[in-house]
């Protein structure tokens, strides 16, 4: 999956500007702790963004 179809995913299922925001928050968290981890960030970011 491609940070594309996560966003589509999330603005699908999320109708509320804040929930979408907090999507994108938790996108940023995950790739925050995928770089402490020494892990793909874009694959974790995906996650969080599409969780």
């Amino acid at each position: 999956m491609h940070r594309e179809d996560a966003w589509q995913i999330l603005t699908e299922y999320a109708q509320e500007e804040r929930t979408r925001k907090h999507g994108i928050a938790v996108e940023a968290v995950m790739q925050a702790y995928a770089r402490l981890l020494h892990e793909d960030e874009e694959k974790w970011g995906i996650v969080g963004l599409a969780a």
